[in-house]
């Protein structure tokens, strides 16, 4: 399996990307949010993780409901991310092999978690790209590991709830890396 954006920058890149889209400047934060944001798989699982985020950690229903969170999302943070929603139909296309997007839709997730959920569909040279929430994470891999991640086996979960105490059994939370945050909208 080949990783392409793990890197050892990407969690200074994502912090940098959760502090950008939160509204935080910088004269670099345009160049850290494009640097894990780079494809459109690497987009899509970054925007899955957004949802996941400002949905108390459930992931869209369905293709419709992804694309309504996209469009209502705040513009300037989209053009941080290379997105134009108004070319809603580009983004869900692989680069590579030219199809739309396999997505993964109703999977939860939250701080901790990483989920496979944007697949492209035929790749090229037998290896297929799968984005990843949680970390701005891109895999190349075989049939094999496509197969099974499409299943939703070979992911972490987010760790067990703390015990009930002071903070009644609440985790802290927070977006996972690479995840914007704020609201969607403006």
């Amino acid at each position: 399996m080949q990783t392409l954006s793990h890197r050892p920058v990407a969690g200074l890149a994502a912090a940098a990307l959760l502090a950008a889209l939160a509204g935080c400047g910088g004269g670099n934060t345009a160049r850290q949010v494009a640097a894990v944001n780079t494809a459109n798989v690497q987009r899509l699982a970054n925007l899955y993780s957004a949802f996941q985020n400002y949905k108390t950690g459930r992931g869209p229903k369905d293709e419709a409901e992804f694309k309504a969170f996209i469009k209502d999302f705040d513009q300037s943070r989209l053009t941080a991310m290379g997105i134009d929603p108004s070319k809603m139909d580009e983004l869900f296309t692989s680069e590579r092999d030219g199809k739309p997007f396999k997505i993964r839709y109703q999977v939860g997730g939250g701080k901790g978690s990483v989920a496979a959920v944007v697949f492209e569909q035929d790749g090229q040279d037998g290896q297929k790209q799968v984005g990843f929430t949680g970390n701005s994470r891109v895999d190349t891999v075989d049939g094999t590991a496509y197969a099974q991640l499409w299943a939703g086996r070979g992911e972490s979960q987010p760790p067990a709830a703390a015990p009930a105490g002071k903070d009644g059994g609440r985790t802290k939370g927070g977006a996972p890396p690479g995840a914007p945050t704020g609201p969607p909208g403006k």
